[in-house]
């Protein structure tokens, strides 16, 4: 069971364990919260009495859900960071050239996250969203950011692009994504991609991605 002591360190720590569970969930009960963290439910109960209050968890009856301030906070942060800022424009133009939903990620520890995706009627099919976290491996994006991450010869991240299947949208049409992974600055790596059914992944998708790719890279670094 998580420490319940009232540290400055530990309140911190649990506040963080308490909102974990929503990545996973729209809306969560008392109970489930107590039994997916461990705390009591008195303690689980007077953390989220203090988080309602300050708008971070927004309640619903017995329900609860994250709050406003974290969706304005959230959007803040999103929309200051300049990997974002700088490849916004470059996926807008993606997206009007190829009719695709375009998505931009970064490497976070292991993991993939992506900060945005546009695009229109393929976009809402595709089960991906902003914030999302998944695994390097189950992505196109992910993959090439572990290689661009490992070193990967730049002539075989450019020629291949890492084309890659991701499920299936509406009919059962399995989707394609191409994606190219690209210095952010910083010590970062982010990933532009295209994604939609197979066969409307048009020719030269590959050149696309990494010429943007690049365009993004050369004005973060």
């Amino acid at each position: 069971m998580p420490d319940v002591s009232d540290s400055p360190q530990s309140v911190l720590g649990r506040v963080t364990l308490l909102l974990e569970p929503f990545r996973t969930a729209e809306g969560l009960t008392l109970t489930e919260l107590a039994q997916r963290t461990g705390f009591p439910r008195s303690t689980t109960h007077r953390m989220l009495l203090q988080l309602v209050k300050a708008g971070w968890i927004s309640r619903t009856g017995t329900t609860y859900r994250l709050g406003p301030k974290m969706i304005e906070l959230g959007a803040q942060a999103r929309e200051r960071d300049r990997i974002y800022k700088a490849a916004l424009p470059a996926m807008y133009d993606l997206q009007t050239q190829t009719g695709l939903a375009v998505h931009l990620a970064v490497l976070d520890g292991d993991s993939l996250l992506y900060l945005e995706k546009i695009g229109g009627r393929w976009a809402t099919e595709i089960p991906s969203h902003v914030g999302q976290r998944r695994p390097t491996h189950e992505t196109a994006a992910g993959i090439a950011l572990l290689r661009h991450r490992d070193g990967a010869p730049s002539d075989h991240i450019h020629s291949e692009c890492f084309l890659y299947s991701e499920g299936v949208v509406r009919g059962g049409n399995p989707v394609r994504c191409v994606a190219a992974a690209f210095d952010a600055g910083c010590g970062e790596i982010a990933a532009l991609s295209l994604a939609g059914p197979q066969g409307r992944i048009p020719e030269g998708a590959s050149r696309l991605v990494r010429s943007a790719a690049d365009a993004v890279s050369a004005l973060l670094t």
